[in-house]
């Protein structure tokens, strides 16, 4: 078998997830396979049962933190089942995960009687200190930070807390979700450096989403920051893109959300930019030999002028200057020509 399909994985298949996520090197991931595999994945929060036992796989990146620990995986379809007699046998305090995944399907999570329906990228919350059931109908990549549970709400260790909210796919909602899968992906699978400040910032944004804020006073600078960093990566290609279009998305006004950023070192048009900014390096970086108005297109520049402006105040070179620095520094090989004798 040559790639993924809806159900099974193989070897190319993972090695290309890893490289969308540039992933570290060296590689720290965990690879089970069959029932072997089952058994290591099981080990985690519940029992996984599979239909196929022998077609099961699972990679696993997992790193703990100071506060949170941090797990990014890549799995065929499986069923997780989280017992009492789990719950009762947890060593250490209860978690609230944080998670999103990413499928083909639908997850199902089962919990204080109640089943919710997660599509691909939505946030699911749930709860270690009482028993679950997940159900992951196809192959299904998962990204996730597990957080003491008294860090979100002390209500949330008992057993009987009751379900955690579920977060609608609003921007807030995708903001939050995009900015657990983008911290979990830096922590576990890049192993980029984290600070117990980022882990405790990462878990006030996830406490004020959910609304359990309590006697924590939560900065709501932060929240709105990182919501508009998600609308700008969704939409900064977007021509019509701008930060008044930002603050509307965001349900505030283009004041308020300026105000967010007094402290920060981008205005929102500042952030706008860069991001823009950053995409025509990519491209010209992958070689795209396109006219510079096209590639100000795909950028959401509304001009090859507007783009050679912003690119030369960044790299102090125009773009057709660092695409001939990009093409003299590559390797004379990949230019289809032999080394001269």
């Amino acid at each position: 078998m040559a790639e993924a399909t809806s159900t099974r994985l193989d070897d190319r298949a993972v090695e290309a997830w890893k490289h969308e996520l540039k992933a570290a090197r060296p590689d720290s991931s965990m690879l089970m396979r069959g029932e072997s595999g089952i058994a290591a994945y099981s080990a985690g929060f519940g029992r996984v049962t599979v239909s196929e036992p022998a077609s099961f796989v699972a990679s696993v990146f997992y790193r703990p933190l100071s506060v949170v620990h941090a797990l990014c995986a890549l799995s065929t379809p499986r069923h997780t089942e989280r017992t009492a007699d789990d719950v009762a046998a947890q060593e250490g305090p209860p978690l609230v995960i944080a998670a999103v995944h990413r499928l083909a399907g639908t997850l199902r999570l089962r919990q204080f009687g109640r089943t919710k329906r997660y599509l691909s990228n939505q946030l699911a919350l749930i709860t270690t200190a009482s028993p679950f059931v997940g159900e992951f109908d196809a192959v299904c990549e998962s990204a996730m930070l597990m957080i003491p549970a008294h860090k979100i709400d002390d209500g949330l260790t008992s057993a009987r807390s009751g379900m955690l909210p579920t977060i609608e796919e609003t921007t807030l909602g995708l903001a939050t979700a995009g900015f657990v899968r983008a911290f979990a992906v830096d922590a576990a699978v890049r192993n980029r450096p984290v600070s117990e400040e980022d882990e405790l910032a990462a878990i006030s944004l996830i406490r004020s989403t959910i609304g359990y804020v309590g006697a924590h006073r939560v900065d709501n600078t932060r929240l709105v920051i990182a919501a508009a960093r998600e609308a700008t990566e969704r939409h900064f290609a977007d021509p019509e893109f701008t930060a008044d279009v930002m603050a509307e998305l965001l349900g505030i006004g283009r004041r308020q959300l300026y105000r967010h950023f007094v402290d920060s070192e981008q205005s929102p048009a500042e952030l706008i930019v860069a991001r823009r900014v950053a995409y025509v390096r990519e491209l010209l970086d992958q070689h795209d030999s396109s006219a510079l108005d096209v590639v100000a297109a795909k950028s959401g520049f509304t001009s090859a002028a507007l783009l050679r402006k912003h690119f030369r105040d960044e790299f102090k070179m125009t773009p057709n200057e660092y695409r001939a620095a990009v093409t003299r520094a590559r390797p004379q090989a990949d230019r289809g020509t032999a080394p001269s004798t």
